[in-house]
């Protein structure tokens, strides 16, 4: 068992990280995968998502890699009952989920943005809220 705490902890200890596609490496890179891996790692261990995909993957592809990636590993939750520490998935679009970020307290996400060039934190905008299309909770978190 972990706590919410722990993986907020986690995921802030990499804010700054650089982006970089397919990185997994606290301080060094990652893109939004690698780092919802990277700080899950430590309480739930590897989350099998497949790694080779391009950049803009989503934009050609219509299956739910990502989405299935979660599924496999976590809990599927409603959206709208998500809390610190758990993963949301967001996609634009008629395609497949293809960002994913963690629930920050004070309605915030804690994400590795290819935009910002790292990982962040901020509110969760109407923007992000509009593009939300999954929720995921890792095994053995405490509520």
């Amino acid at each position: 068992m972990f706590t919410r705490d722990a993986v907020i902890a986690e995921a802030r200890s990499w804010l700054g990280t650089p982006w970089h596609h397919q990185a997994s490496l606290k301080g060094v890179g990652c893109d939004c995968i690698g780092f919802i891996r990277g700080v899950a790692q430590p309480f739930v261990g590897e989350i099998a998502i497949p790694l080779d995909y391009p950049e803009t993957w989503h934009l050609y592809r219509a299956e739910p890699r990502m989405y299935l990636g979660f599924k496999a590993r976590a809990e599927e939750i409603d959206p709208a009952n998500a809390l610190p520490g758990d993963i949301l998935l967001f996609g634009a679009g008629k395609g497949p989920a293809h960002h994913c970020a963690y629930v920050a307290p004070s309605d915030g996400l804690i994400h590795c943005y290819r935009e910002a060039g790292k990982v962040v934190e901020h509110g969760f905008s109407p923007w992000w809220l509009a593009k939300l299309r999954h929720a995921f909770r890792m095994p053995g978190i405490e509520d």
